[in-house]
């Protein structure tokens, strides 16, 4: 049979029967990625930056000239780390509102003033970024009056101006307003949100149209788009006397969660209600239809459905899509989609509330402490795991009161997990034929020995038999022999240790038997 390459140009496709893919797809898979062509094991994750000194709930990355620092917030207070070091930064007047385990926190950078954002207490600010000698958070200057007290469920901003979306005025709720400031000068908080001075930019305004609470909204080239949790809006600056142009982008769908939109090259990337969409202000394009969909959303836990999030990977130019599992109150599972070659795999989390993306330092990035040698490592002598213009991706896991460095070494914060590829349903062009496998040749390249299954079916939604496990190091071997005989073949590469692997191609030796 031919040699069946590009390995990673498919990717994984879940909600189509397997014998209906093409032959170099793939039918299931687990801690694996596409990557140039190829699969994957996906790199693990290990502890760094310090231990928190409080679950950690969200993080911010913050950086200066010179310095990387991040920000984390546990239910009632926030922290500050340089990776070794970790300062209380809490406001003076007491600690915060514990809410709800996910306390939803949101958190941005302007004029070069950190704010932080829970939707329960006033939002707070950090108006001086200095780690040695910290000030404390404060309320946000000039927000609204504090009698009866003002709030909102997610804060950003835009251009010159903040805005407060799903607000509350005491014990009223507004979950459709959007309010923002009057425009700010240069690296200052705005001067006022008093909607009802003439002379201000300040002002509010009620997208009723929908009935759907408003979760959060996010810049995208010239407008700002709000995300409801049944419709998508958009906010263009068109000056005095109106202010803002808002116009209505879709009815279709909305998001999923306050964390569920991230933006990359293309534009936006939302965990919607019903599926996973591009948005780029005018268009909505699908990304999982007929590929994955399927499976996440069958997949998810239908409480606990609006903690999932997502969060890009630039290095890897991928959108992680995190959403809790059945039975899990936060992300316990990823599917990965890369956006260069629209491919798609599947990683394990440690259950977790949010991941940030930021600079992580030197030392926060390397350990040499451990008790290993080089021999052991599964990385390579030129492989920089810091770099002072990468962004990397850092897991908050409040269940063991740690950060994670995501996609380092081989192991899942040092204990051993498995990874696999697997495709079922191969008939190479004539499911009728009985098809007798007795070898199959791999280009696999690893830091050690991988598990091979070769399997079969006799019908097409059939229960795959399989045979094996057969060893496979490579570098030193070049193919399993087998005996599987069926009209259906099936294939699985496995790793359950430390080991780090990429799969490139294979071919099935293979007699036909006849038609019966």
């Amino acid at each position: 049979m031919p040699l069946i390459t590009d390995l990673g140009s498919i990717g994984i496709i879940k909600d189509k029967p397997s014998y209906t893919l093409p032959q170099n797809a793939w039918s299931d898979g687990k801690n694996v990625r596409m990557s140039e062509g190829s699969v994957e094991k996906f790199l693990g994750h290990r502890q760094a930056i310090g231990t928190p000194s409080a679950p950690p709930y969200f993080v911010l990355p913050v950086k200066t000239a010179t310095e990387a620092f991040w920000i984390y917030a546990g239910a009632t207070n926030v922290y500050i780390t340089d990776g070794a070091t970790h300062k209380l930064i809490t406001r003076s007047s007491g600690t915060y509102s514990a809410g709800t385990a996910a306390n939803a926190w949101t958190g941005g950078v302007m004029g070069g003033k950190v704010f932080l954002n829970n939707g329960i207490d006033v939002p707070q600010q950090w108006a001086t970024i200095d780690f040695a000698t910290p000030t404390l958070l404060t309320d946000l200057t000039n927000w609204p009056s504090t009698s009866p007290v003002t709030t909102c469920k997610a804060l950003g901003s835009f251009k010159q101006f903040m805005i407060a979306m799903n607000t509350k005025l005491g014990s009223t709720s507004y979950p459709r307003m959007v309010k923002w400031s009057h425009a700010s000068s240069f690296n200052t908080i705005p001067s006022s949100w008093d909607e009802t001075n003439s002379t201000l930019d300040a002002g509010e305004y009620e997208l009723a149209d929908t009935e759907g609470d408003i979760l959060n909204g996010f810049q995208l080239r010239d407008s700002f788009l709000l995300y409801k949790e049944d419709s998508i809006w958009g906010m263009n600056y068109i000056g005095s006397p109106f202010i803002w142009r808002f116009f209505e982008v879709t009815r279709s769908f909305g998001a999923l969660g306050r964390h569920a939109i991230a933006e990359f090259e293309g534009g936006h990337f939302v965990f919607g209600t019903n599926d996973c969409m591009i948005v780029d202000g005018q268009n909505i394009k699908s990304v999982t239809t007929e590929r994955i969909r399927k499976h996440i959303y069958n997949s998810m836990d239908a409480t606990y459905y609006s903690n999932s999030f997502v969060v890009p990977n630039h290095e890897k130019n991928e959108i992680w899509i995190c959403y809790p599992t059945s039975g899990s109150t936060f992300p316990d599972q990823a599917v990965v989609w890369n956006w260069k070659t629209n491919t798609f795999g599947v990683r394990d989390l440690p259950v977790t509330p949010y991941i940030g993306f930021g600079v992580v330092k030197p030392g926060d990035a390397l350990d040499w402490t451990g008790t290993g040698t080089w021999d052991d490592s599964e990385m390579v002598w030129d492989q920089r795991v810091y770099n002072p213009a990468k962004y990397r991706l850092v897991l908050a896991d409040p269940a063991n009161t740690k950060l994670h460095l995501l996609d380092t070494g081989g192991q899942y914060d040092d204990v051993n997990y498995t990874s696999y590829i697997e495709r079922t349903g191969l008939h190479f062009g004539d499911p009728q034929m009985q098809k007798l496998c007795t070898s199959v040749s791999l280009n696999i390249e690893g830091s050690g020995a991988v598990n091979v299954y070769i399997g079969s079916h006799t019908s097409a939604e059939g229960s795959v038999s399989w045979s094996g496990p057969f060893s496979f190091t490579p570098g030193t071997d070049h193919k399993v022999d087998c005996l599987v005989t069926g009209r259906y073949l099936a294939i699985k590469v496995e790793s359950l240790d430390k080991v780090v692997w990429e799969f490139h191609s294979y071919e099935m030796k293979i007699t036909n038997l006849g038609v019966n």
